[in-house]
């Protein structure tokens, strides 16, 4: 093996390790336990009568979710279940996808939790 192809090699190593640790600590940041996430605010409090659960997370999805939108990416609702005070929303920004459980209240309607599920 000569220097040259040695120097590749190497740099490829490192390459590897420093993405793959990046990976790591990305992941870890995501595993936020549910009884340490933080209480979400909701964009707006709006009368029940005037939007359903579904339609006021769908529409504000992108400041319900506590993870960024990724290379300009912006987030929408893949499908969304909601029943009794809780609910489950399905979302993504052409990059990354979520899955996220939230509980809300309907008089006034608000969002009162929002937790990313780990991946």
């Amino acid at each position: 093996m000569n220097h040259t192809t040695q120097t590749i090699l190497g740099t490829l190593v490192i390459i590897g390790f420093v993405m793959g640790a990046l990976f790591l600590y990305e992941r870890s940041e995501r595993e936020t336990p549910l009884s340490e996430a933080p209480a979400v605010e909701s964009p707006a409090v709006v009368p029940s009568e005037s939007v359903s659960i579904e339609e006021y997370v769908t529409k504000n999805i992108s400041t319900l979710s506590p993870e960024p939108e990724q290379l300009g990416g912006t987030f929408y609702v893949t499908g969304i279940e909601a029943m009794e005070g809780s609910g489950t929303v399905y979302y993504e920004d052409g990059h990354n996808a979520y899955t996220a459980d939230f509980t809300y209240t309907l008089d006034p309607l608000a969002v009162d939790s929002f937790v990313v599920r780990p991946l």
